[in-house]
């Protein structure tokens, strides 16, 4: 009896909290933070996205690191950057994104420890949950740039990552604040 009781109470009052905003958030998308694999959070790091003209564009910045998987291989700091765009959605959204990463490391030969950035074409998946939980996932194609004519400097592009969205807030009387 006392754990159907609780359970109702939270129900009707997670009933009440989403009846006072629309569709029950906040308020728009504001920045995300990522950390996660994948070719924009600069191999294993992680990201920061901020959006713009209604959650529909947005911006980021990716810094991880290369973590020497074979002997020979680069190893150190990676970077990365682009944009993206977004189809409407409150929780779920697919996206398409256009960034510069880096994109082939090299092991062998006389091409040994080299490091290869160049653009990027990727199409991908955004869950925000209402308490701001993130998952990213991406998979796409990209050219590296300088690559010795004995390698292919075409690339596939992957993403997966996890974070928080932080939203704007909404004042009654129209009025907006962080």
């Amino acid at each position: 009896m006392c754990c159907k009781t609780v359970i109702g109470l939270l129900l009707g009052l997670a009933g009440v909290a989403a009846a006072q905003e629309p569709g029950g958030f906040a308020g728009e998308r504001l920045v995300t933070v990522t950390a996660g694999v994948g070719n924009a959070m600069g191999w294993f790091g992680a990201q920061g996205e901020r959006y713009f003209l209604d959650e529909r564009i947005s911006i980021f910045a990716g810094v991880g690191y290369t973590p020497r998987l074979d002997r020979g291989e680069p190893v150190g700091p990676t970077f990365a950057a682009g944009f993206r765009s977004f189809t409407s959605g409150a929780k779920h959204r697919l996206f398409v994104e256009t960034s510069a990463s880096q994109l082939l490391t090299t092991s062998e030969g006389a091409v040994s420890g080299g490091r290869y950035y160049g653009p990027g074409f990727q199409f991908g998946y955004q869950f925000v949950s209402r308490g701001g939980f993130t998952l990213m996932t991406s998979l796409g194609l990209g050219y590296a740039l300088g690559v010795p004519r004995t390698l292919d400097p075409w690339a596939t592009q992957v993403g997966l990552g996890l974070g928080y969205t932080w939203r704007r807030k909404y004042m009654t009387g129209g009025r907006r604040t962080l």
